[in-house]
């Protein structure tokens, strides 16, 4: 709406006004067109009184955003400082490698990938430890942590337990006193610890990281030593079945009377072919002399018995391979090939579990977990209000409380007088 549309419409009700209370009209001039008229005080008064209804306007508006949005941002401004207790801020720069990728060797492909993988993996693993509940709790038995920000020099807003029901949670709070990131290119962390003082920021960023550091040494030989154990078990019983196997061979060998059956019955089939040979010749000279139509000769009786007695050793040694009644060659060489073979076996199985124990060894300290310190601790020179946003919280829920009280209130005071402005025009 136009101003020429407000003066004429103001005009109007002037008008009607007048004619019900019988003053005189207000004069229009020829030739003006409708809705305007001619300059009068009237006139004037009637613009001014639009103007100071903007005005009146652009003062509430200004009221209202000092009240709503001024007013809790001083008060906030306040409150940090005057009453907000700055806090110094700790550093640490530290980092979680194993032997293999802490050489100055460079690693390129796939075995780059791996070991930047396991870096940030570690990393991030001493990152949740140090951000855990049993770290706070540590914290609070051994340095009184928390006890540290819930003294009275704690303005009520910051401090632990105040008070007013803030900061109640103890782990929300130990969160938002410690921060680790993490550079994940380079698998760096960062610590900050906030304290009242630069020597207690000093001393929890140091406890932090003591612990932090047995933590990855306990986790890397519990690692280890799980392994290891397991197969040094697996050795122990490998030697346990190699010890079996010797005292069975050990009794094959006392049983049959026997230290090397194999070489035994290459022995006596050596003695078979020698006393064979010897029998060959011995027939062939009694045949010799039989041919030759010396019957009667003297040598042909010493020949005859030395022929029975090869035939007798010959058949003697064969007995002694094969004796299906008593004990043979045969027999006690396949029990100690059988023997010795399991003793090869177990033998066989223990050096292997052994060379894997050993290689495990090796593996163990190749991946073995360091925590290295980069940079130690240090606190900043100058202390500053760490807690705005939730300075600011409480304070603005605070003030929006009252001025919902004071609201109420005035609504209630305009509710209960136009009810008695209606009593009394009912009443009159």
């Amino acid at each position: 709406m136009s101003n020429e549309d407000r003066i004429r419409k103001w005009q109007e009700q002037r008008e009607t006004r007048a004619r019900e209370s019988g003053a005189p009209e207000i004069v229009r001039t020829e030739g003006v067109p409708a809705g305007r008229m001619v300059s009068s005080p009237g006139l004037e008064q009637a613009r001014y009184a639009i103007q100071e209804r903007r005005n009146l306007r652009w003062r509430s508006v200004i009221r209202r955003l000092l009240l709503f949005v001024a007013a809790p941002m001083l008060a906030a401004l306040l409150y940090v400082g005057l009453f907000a207790t700055p806090l110094y801020e700790g550093d640490a720069v530290f980092t979680v490698q194993t032997s293999g990728n802490s050489g100055g060797a460079v690693n390129t492909g796939f075995l780059a990938v791996s070991a930047g993988s396991s870096t940030i993996a570690d990393a991030f693993k001493a990152r949740a430890f140090i951000l855990s509940r049993p770290m706070m709790a540590h914290m609070q038995k051994r340095y009184c942590f928390l006890d540290h920000f819930a003294a009275p020099h704690m303005d009520l807003l910051s401090r632990f337990d105040g008070p007013l029901g803030l900061n109640r949670d103890p782990f929300r709070y130990y969160l938002k006193r410690v921060n680790v990131s993490v550079d994940v290119q380079d698998g760096i962390l960062r610590l900050h610890v906030q304290a009242r003082t630069q020597e207690d920021a000093i001393r929890f960023g140091n406890g932090i990281l003591a612990a932090a550091e047995q933590h990855v040494n306990a986790s890397s030989d519990k690692i280890g030593s799980d392994q290891i154990d397991a197969l040094t078990r697996d050795v122990q019983r490998a030697e346990t079945q190699v010890g079996m196997a010797r005292r069975s061979l050990a009794s094959v060998q006392v049983r049959r009377g026997d230290f090397n059956p194999a070489q035994t019955a290459t022995a006596i089939y050596q003695l078979i072919s020698n006393l064979e040979l010897q029998l060959s010749e011995a027939e062939r000279q009694r045949d010799a002399l039989r041919a030759e139509g010396l019957v009667d000769s003297p040598l042909l009786p010493g020949l005859d018995t030395r022929v029975r007695e090869l035939r007798a050793q010959v058949g003697e040694q064969r007995g002694r391979l094969t004796s299906p009644g008593g004990t043979s060659v045969a027999g006690s060489l396949t029990e100690f090939e059988n023997a010795s073979s399991r003793k090869d076996i177990a033998q066989a199985r223990w050096q292997s579990t052994l060379d894997t124990l050993q290689q495990a060894y090796l593996q163990v300290l190749q991946q073995r977990r360091y925590f290295v310190l980069v940079v130690g601790m240090s606190a900043s020179s100058f202390a500053k209000v760490r807690d705005i946003l939730s300075i600011a919280a409480p304070l603005l829920m605070l003030i929006a409380l009252i001025y919902l009280l004071i609201f109420g209130a005035r609504r209630i005071g305009l509710t209960n007088e136009i009810e008695t402005r209606v009593r009394r025009r009912s009443a009159a």
